[in-house]
């Protein structure tokens, strides 16, 4: 299925469909083409190009003097095949240039305005201008009722309005159009945006069936169901905003904050929560008391480097083992060559040679693939084996004074292939420190580490807000819910978009209005955060 979501835009038989790349068209439709190269367009795809071209530019007044087009038709290994439009004022100007795709009826899709100066950074354009504009194009696209789309304050923001499908009412989160307007107020993209149902792939809406709204629980209900997710954290260092001068973020003092921490959807007829892929849902789990032992490690030397390749089982010399800086601690790094396909890599911290960080890199450009389990029919370590080993590593490498840390996401417990990867956060007070963390990636089939990447971890104790002047996690509840309120939808999860059952159907869910500028709150305060959020998340 991810395939066919990845590959296909437009489907259509290459037995209807025959031509070669590329084929230009006149601005008055007259089709013309490299007499040794090109194949017959079918009539009918003829007339539906022609007519999608004067659809786009009646549309939009920007492409009147566009009056030189390439058609562009790649065939997949599967029979079918992509078509995409180009439109240019010229052969010889490649900007300003317009894409657009179509449907498999002819249609015309997505598209995407080239210019020729574009604009840096967001345009100044108000939003209610942007929403008037994008609502206006949604008219002339769709027809009066905008083709049973409706403008979504959640995902809108700047130069961009999202519109989405409604049903029964309510908003069907994988149906939608994202516009993105310039300071002229004029379109220049059109995509889905949002959860995506599959493209081409995906079912028709009629085929669809929407439970009742009546069926789903209170939103009393819903939010007694959503109370257990709205949980404390620590940032260390929080990041409040960005400096155009020096192109670096702005960093903020430690923070105590609440901030709901599972995949954002409540089964409105169960109450239970939904995860939107496979392996997502909530990003806490159970604290591991850790023990650290040893000191600190450093590595200074290659002789040092080859003892600490040996420890992680690799046998290298001191000799062979190439000298460098590290791009991202500016200390030294250790690079020693297993074979032609891999290397092992070890980084040290610039003042004091603190190991830092260790990975076996694959040297492979192309995409690998990872089975789930081995084809000689091995059995490999469990996830919870694999854990185990990783903390070994945390107590042995880590910083010693750390006495706790949390498993963040399930998602992070996911294999790929035979290796096991984890994130593990600091915990202060009960409370996890969520960018204070070590990455580590186990081999689930000889229990090695491949990779334990300490960047991000304080390797002294951190001195944090007192979590007892935080408001009341009922307080903050209401506050919470007052601000981004439980909104009942549809929605389908990808989980079952990409998995083997055809016969997935939209769920009825609850899910917090999205604000932009009130994602987290501050738990001293018991209010909300209006800086975007830059750390990094636990999902």
């Amino acid at each position: 299925m991810m395939k066919k979501l990845n590959k296909v835009i437009f489907l259509v038989t290459t037995a209807t469909l025959l031509a070669t790349t590329p084929i230009y068209l006149t601005n008055n439709g007259q089709v013309l083409a490299e007499e040794s190269k090109a194949k017959e367009l079918a009539p009918e795809w003829k007339v539906k190009v022609e007519l999608a071209i004067q659809k786009v530019k009646e549309r939009l007044p920007y492409l009147a003097d566009f009056s030189y087009s390439t058609l562009e038709i790649l065939e997949k290994d599967d029979g079918t095949s992509r078509i995409s439009i180009i439109l240019q004022t010229s052969k010889e100007k490649k900007k300003p240039s317009f894409e657009f795709g179509l449907d498999k009826q002819g249609n015309p899709k997505g598209f995407s305005y080239y210019e020729e100066f574009p604009e840096e950074g967001r345009p100044e354009i108000e939003h209610d201008k942007v929403k008037s504009k994008a609502t206006d194009f949604m008219k002339q696209w769709y027809g009066p009722d905008m083709g049973g789309f409706s403008y979504n304050p959640n995902y809108s923001h700047d130069n961009v309005a999202h519109f989405t499908k409604l049903v029964n009412g309510l908003p069907y989160l994988n149906i939608n159009v994202r516009l993105t307007v310039n300071s002229k107020g004029e379109v220049i993209s059109k995509g889905s945006g949002l959860y995506n149902l599959g493209g081409d792939d995906a079912p028709a809406l009629e085929d669809l069936k929407f439970a009742d709204p009546k069926e789903a629980i209170s939103k009393d209900q819903a939010e007694k169901a959503f109370a257990k997710h709205l949980k404390l954290f620590y940032l260390k260092q929080p990041a409040e905003g960005w400096d155009e001068k020096t192109k670096k973020y702005l960093y903020g003092s430690p923070t105590l904050r609440y901030k709901s921490e599972f995949s954002e959807f409540i089964d409105a007829k169960t109450g239970k929560e939904v995860p939107d892929y496979e392996g997502s849902g909530s990003a806490y789990n159970p604290i591991v008391r850790v023990n650290p032992v040893g000191k600190e490690v450093t590595v200074t030397t290659t002789e040092e480097a080859a003892a600490m390749f040996a420890a992680f089982g690799i046998e290298s010399k001191a000799e062979t083992i190439k000298e460098g800086i590290s791009e991202d601690t500016k200390g030294k790094e250790y690079t020693h060559e297993i074979n032609k396909d891999l290397e092992a890599i070890i980084v040290t911290e610039e003042e004091t040679g603190r190991f830092m960080s260790y990975g076996v890199v694959d040297k492979r450009k192309k995409e690998r693939e990872y089975p789930e389990e081995d084809p000689n029919g091995k059995k490999w370590l469990t996830p919870e084996e694999s854990m185990k080993l990783a903390i070994t590593a945390l107590e042995k490498y880590g910083p010693k004074h750390v006495k706790e840390v949390m498993p963040i996401g399930t998602a992070e417990f996911r294999q790929r292939g035979a290796e096991q990867g984890f994130k593990f956060v600091n915990v202060h007070e009960g409370i996890p420190v969520l960018d204070d963390e070590i990455s580590i990636r186990i081999d689930r089939i000889t229990g090695e580490v491949k990779g334990l990447h300490m960047y991000d971890v304080s390797w002294e104790p951190l001195i944090l807000p007192d979590p007892k002047k935080a408001v009341s996690h009922e307080q903050a509840l209401k506050e919470y819910l007052k601000v981004r309120p439980l909104e009942l939808q549809y929605f389908t999860s990808d989980a079952d978009i990409l998995s083997d059952n055809p016969n997935y159907q939209p769920i009825l869910v609850y899910r917090t209005a999205i604000s932009l500028d009130h994602r987290e709150m501050d738990a001293l305060t018991g209010k909300f955060t209006t800086a975007a959020e830059f750390h990094k998340s636990p999902y």
